[in-house]
């Protein structure tokens, strides 16, 4: 299953890298160009299970400052397997060295427990946090906490890596 995420990332990095901008380059510490999308792949951890996992998400751009999208996770931890799909907003705050962002969304979880049978538990909830990132070279590096609630409640340490194109 990892490697099928792994290949994904590399894929769209690849795609991403040889594509030639028509437009002039757009280069800023903490935003992201109007209307383009941010593809990326982060390591979080869960503090309800005690275990890293992995996360893919995609952002459209809708402004400079605003983004939107998909992201995905997934966590084993023994005889427990959690997958988590979130829809989160984005917006971005910009000061000297790095870009500030509350995050704000939705959220549906699948937690399995396998003991003598399987259980599994899905639920509907709601995501909040927040997150610090910074532009380098065409990648963008970030870290963020994000919390569920109203739902499977679980807390989260991201931290990982970030491409954009048009």
């Amino acid at each position: 299953m990892r490697s099928l995420f792994v290949s994904i990332f590399c894929f769209n990095v690849s795609v991403a890298s040889a594509q030639v901008h028509k437009k002039e380059e757009f280069d800023h510490h903490c935003k992201f160009e109007k209307s383009s999308l941010t593809f990326g792949l982060g390591a979080p951890f869960s503090l309800e299970l005690s275990s890293a996992g992995v996360n893919l998400r995609m952002y459209y751009n809708l402004g400079e400052q605003i983004c939107f999208g998909p992201e995905y996770s997934y966590f084993k931890n023994g005889d427990v397997e959690v997958v988590d799909f979130d829809i989160v907003g984005h917006y971005i705050f910009e000061t000297k060295w790095f870009g500030l962002y509350p995050l704000v969304g939705g959220n549906y979880t699948v937690e399995t427990e396998e003991h003598i049978e399987t259980e599994t538990i899905a639920e509907l909830g709601m995501v909040f946090g927040g997150g610090i990132h910074r532009n380098i070279k065409g990648f963008t590096v970030f870290a963020e906490y994000s919390r569920v609630e109203f739902g499977i409640e679980d807390q989260f340490a991201t931290f990982g890596l970030m491409y954009s194109f048009n």
